[in-house]
């Protein structure tokens, strides 16, 4: 978390073979992540942290974690796919329903439909 402090603002895109894949922007204490590759994204969540469990719901423990940390630390990251925010985690995050589902309110689900779609995504 000492990284995301001392870093003010910046931007930066990922490409792979010659295609950008992810774009970072960072402002303040926002970092906003925005995948632009459904690969890169189901990549990242079959990616073992921690845990020998697969699925996403297996990894939500990791997730609630990290999204409390964030907020404890003033700090707010938001996941977009393609410009639209799937989910916005730490400090901005202004949970409804997901907050009984999650049971935290450091995690929201800004498009629970795009989310579904890009989990059950197998290309």
């Amino acid at each position: 978390m000492q990284l995301v402090h001392a870093l003010k603002s910046g931007e930066m895109s990922l490409l792979i073979s010659e295609k950008e894949t992810l774009q970072l922007k960072i402002e303040d204490k926002r970092i906003d992540v925005n995948l632009l590759n459904k690969k890169l994204l189901k990549s990242i969540l079959e990616t073992k942290v921690e845990s020998e469990e697969k699925s996403l719901l297996g990894k939500l423990p990791q997730l609630k974690s990290l999204a409390k940390q964030l907020k404890k630390n003033g700090l707010t990251v938001i996941v977009s796919y393609k410009g639209t925010a799937l989910l916005t985690l730490g400090l901005d995050a202004d949970p409804k329903l997901s907050r009984l589902v999650i049971g935290t309110d450091a995690i929201e689900i800004n498009s629970l439909s795009k989310l579904m779609q890009l989990l059950i995504y197998r290309r």
